[in-house]
């Protein structure tokens, strides 16, 4: 019969090899898990900047509003960021239609997106991600200037 303390050893061997690979399967489904929460995060953003100025008047003072509302989740721009790292140039205002880019011929649709925001991972040492993360939405321009209404029933 074998001896117990003998096989203490060939568990630590076997968990030492193991060890890495679980670590490593462990930090990617971490990091996996965080790159979806920032898009989720700048796709809610952009949709929410998108409602924000396809209801308002369609001025340079709005679309400076509505790129805070992206960044800071309220139109005065104040508090921190909701993302680390995400300023007013990575939000881009493009109108589209209408061949309007002012109140007074305002567009008809009008497109918000983020550009420039790369995601950085926590661990760059083991898993060296950068990704460029770009959601968008386009949507119906309904402010007060706006070329089509919705009929009232």
């Amino acid at each position: 019969m074998r001896d117990r303390r003998q096989d203490r050893g060939q568990s630590l061997l076997e968990f030492a090899m193991v060890l890495p690979l679980l670590l490593l399967l462990a930090v990617g489904t971490i990091e996996f898990g965080r790159a979806y929460y920032h898009y989720n995060t700048l796709s809610k953003a952009v949709r929410q900047a998108a409602r924000y100025i396809t209801s308002h008047e369609y001025s340079a003072q709005e679309q400076t509003r509505a790129k805070r509302m992206a960044i800071y989740g309220n139109a005065d721009g104040t508090g921190s960021p909701i993302l680390p790292g995400l300023t007013v140039s990575n939000i881009s205002i493009t109108p589209r239609g209408g061949g309007g880019t002012t109140n007074t011929n305002p567009p008809e649709w009008v497109k918000v997106s983020v550009t420039g925001y790369t995601f950085q991972t926590m661990f760059r040492g083991i898993v060296p991600l950068s990704a460029s993360l770009t959601p968008g939405v386009e949507m119906l321009f309904m402010g007060e200037n706006a070329k089509y209404e919705y009929p009232t029933p």
